[in-house]
Protein backbone atom coordinates (compact mmCIF):
# COMPACT_ATOMS: atom_id res chain seq x y z
CA UNK A 1 0.00 0.00 0.00
CA UNK A 2 1.45 3.68 -0.77
CA UNK A 3 0.78 6.29 1.13
CA UNK A 4 -0.44 9.85 0.57
CA UNK A 5 0.41 12.98 2.02
CA UNK A 6 -2.16 16.27 2.25
CA UNK A 7 -2.07 18.96 4.46
CA UNK A 8 -4.97 19.44 7.27
CA UNK A 9 -5.68 22.96 8.59
CA UNK A 10 -3.16 23.02 10.70
CA UNK A 11 -0.67 22.94 7.77
CA UNK A 12 0.82 19.83 9.34
CA UNK A 13 1.40 16.64 6.80
CA UNK A 14 -1.40 14.28 7.32
CA UNK A 15 -0.62 10.48 5.86
CA UNK A 16 -3.11 8.38 4.52
CA UNK A 17 -3.25 4.96 3.72
CA UNK A 18 -4.05 4.55 -0.56
CA UNK A 19 -7.60 4.13 -0.70
CA UNK A 20 -8.19 5.17 2.46
CA UNK A 21 -8.91 8.55 4.55
CA UNK A 22 -7.59 7.33 7.38
CA UNK A 23 -4.38 9.58 9.16
CA UNK A 24 -1.80 8.19 10.75
CA UNK A 25 -1.55 7.64 14.49
CA UNK A 26 0.32 10.98 15.31
CA UNK A 27 -1.69 13.35 12.85
CA UNK A 28 -4.40 15.87 13.02
CA UNK A 29 -7.71 15.12 11.44
CA UNK A 30 -8.82 17.60 8.53
CA UNK A 31 -12.65 18.40 9.50
CA UNK A 32 -14.28 19.39 6.31
CA UNK A 33 -18.42 19.83 6.45
CA UNK A 34 -18.48 17.18 3.82
CA UNK A 35 -17.11 14.17 6.17
CA UNK A 36 -18.04 10.71 4.64
CA UNK A 37 -19.05 8.00 6.73
CA UNK A 38 -16.90 5.25 7.62
CA UNK A 39 -13.85 7.59 7.58
CA UNK A 40 -11.51 8.53 10.55
CA UNK A 41 -12.88 12.00 10.61
CA UNK A 42 -16.62 10.79 11.07
CA UNK A 43 -15.36 8.68 13.72
CA UNK A 44 -13.26 11.27 15.67
CA UNK A 45 -16.44 13.97 14.98
CA UNK A 46 -18.62 11.15 16.79
CA UNK A 47 -16.56 10.28 19.75
CA UNK A 48 -15.98 14.40 20.67
CA UNK A 49 -20.00 14.82 20.68
CA UNK A 50 -20.13 11.99 22.19
CA UNK A 51 -17.55 12.16 24.23
CA UNK A 52 -19.45 15.51 25.32
CA UNK A 53 -22.32 14.22 26.66
CA UNK A 54 -21.23 11.33 28.19
CA UNK A 55 -19.11 13.73 30.46
CA UNK A 56 -21.72 16.03 30.80
CA UNK A 57 -24.33 13.24 32.04
CA UNK A 58 -21.13 11.82 34.44
CA UNK A 59 -21.10 15.61 35.71
CA UNK A 60 -24.82 15.75 36.28
CA UNK A 61 -25.16 12.69 37.92
CA UNK A 62 -22.33 13.75 40.47
CA UNK A 63 -23.92 16.71 41.11
CA UNK A 64 -27.30 14.87 42.06
CA UNK A 65 -25.18 12.60 44.70
CA UNK A 66 -23.52 15.60 46.73
CA UNK A 67 -25.82 16.54 49.26
CA UNK A 68 -28.28 19.14 48.51
CA UNK A 69 -27.27 19.95 45.01
CA UNK A 70 -30.17 18.65 43.24
CA UNK A 71 -32.35 22.16 44.44
CA UNK A 72 -29.49 23.91 43.36
CA UNK A 73 -29.20 21.91 39.95
CA UNK A 74 -32.68 21.54 38.75
CA UNK A 75 -31.00 19.38 35.93
CA UNK A 76 -29.39 17.22 38.62
CA UNK A 77 -32.59 15.28 39.69
CA UNK A 78 -32.86 14.23 36.49
CA UNK A 79 -28.96 12.19 36.05
CA UNK A 80 -30.73 8.88 37.39
CA UNK A 81 -33.04 8.60 34.27
CA UNK A 82 -32.16 7.17 30.97
CA UNK A 83 -30.70 10.07 29.23
CA UNK A 84 -31.91 9.84 25.90
CA UNK A 85 -29.16 12.61 24.67
CA UNK A 86 -26.48 10.15 25.73
CA UNK A 87 -28.27 6.97 23.99
CA UNK A 88 -28.64 8.48 20.90
CA UNK A 89 -25.19 9.96 20.98
CA UNK A 90 -23.75 6.13 22.13
CA UNK A 91 -25.53 5.01 19.12
CA UNK A 92 -24.17 7.25 16.62
CA UNK A 93 -20.55 6.78 17.96
CA UNK A 94 -21.07 2.77 17.80
CA UNK A 95 -22.31 3.11 14.04
CA UNK A 96 -19.16 5.45 12.84
CA UNK A 97 -16.46 2.75 14.81
CA UNK A 98 -18.20 -0.09 13.13
CA UNK A 99 -18.38 2.02 9.93
CA UNK A 100 -14.67 2.78 9.90
CA UNK A 101 -13.97 -0.98 11.09
CA UNK A 102 -15.51 -2.40 8.19
CA UNK A 103 -13.84 0.43 5.70
CA UNK A 104 -10.51 -0.49 7.43
CA UNK A 105 -10.88 -4.24 7.16
CA UNK A 106 -12.08 -3.86 3.05
CA UNK A 107 -8.41 -1.28 2.68
CA UNK A 108 -6.84 -4.35 3.84
CA UNK A 109 -5.29 -2.65 7.04
CA UNK A 110 -4.00 -5.25 9.31
CA UNK A 111 -6.53 -5.15 13.11
CA UNK A 112 -3.32 -3.32 14.76
CA UNK A 113 -2.85 -0.51 12.81
CA UNK A 114 -7.25 -0.03 13.08
CA UNK A 115 -6.67 -0.64 16.85
CA UNK A 116 -4.13 2.52 16.62
CA UNK A 117 -6.18 4.08 13.95
CA UNK A 118 -9.10 4.25 16.16
CA UNK A 119 -7.09 4.90 19.25
CA UNK A 120 -6.23 8.39 17.82
CA UNK A 121 -9.78 9.01 16.39
CA UNK A 122 -10.88 9.00 20.03
CA UNK A 123 -7.80 11.10 21.61
CA UNK A 124 -8.56 14.40 22.56
CA UNK A 125 -5.69 16.65 24.10
CA UNK A 126 -7.06 18.00 27.10
CA UNK A 127 -8.20 16.37 30.19
CA UNK A 128 -10.97 13.70 29.49
CA UNK A 129 -14.06 12.89 32.25
CA UNK A 130 -15.14 9.15 33.00
CA UNK A 131 -17.58 9.25 30.54
CA UNK A 132 -15.21 9.89 27.63
CA UNK A 133 -12.93 7.09 29.56
CA UNK A 134 -15.81 4.98 29.30
CA UNK A 135 -17.00 5.34 25.90
CA UNK A 136 -12.99 5.13 24.63
CA UNK A 137 -13.08 1.15 25.94
CA UNK A 138 -16.36 0.81 24.21
CA UNK A 139 -14.90 2.31 20.95
CA UNK A 140 -12.45 -0.10 20.96
CA UNK A 141 -14.55 -2.98 21.39
CA UNK A 142 -17.13 -1.99 18.85
CA UNK A 143 -14.12 -1.55 16.67
CA UNK A 144 -12.48 -5.28 17.03
CA UNK A 145 -16.04 -7.02 17.35
CA UNK A 146 -16.90 -5.37 13.75
CA UNK A 147 -13.23 -5.79 12.17
CA UNK A 148 -14.14 -9.43 12.84
CA UNK A 149 -17.53 -9.90 12.16
CA UNK A 150 -18.24 -12.51 9.46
Amino acid sequence: MGASDRRGTTAKAISTTAGSDSPTADASPNVSPEITVGSWEHLKAAFARAATVSDRAVGLWLAGDAKGSVDRYSTAGTADRPDDEVSVHRALVRTAATAYARRVKADGLPPEQMLVLVKAATSIHGLLGFGAQALTNDIVRWSIDAYFDD
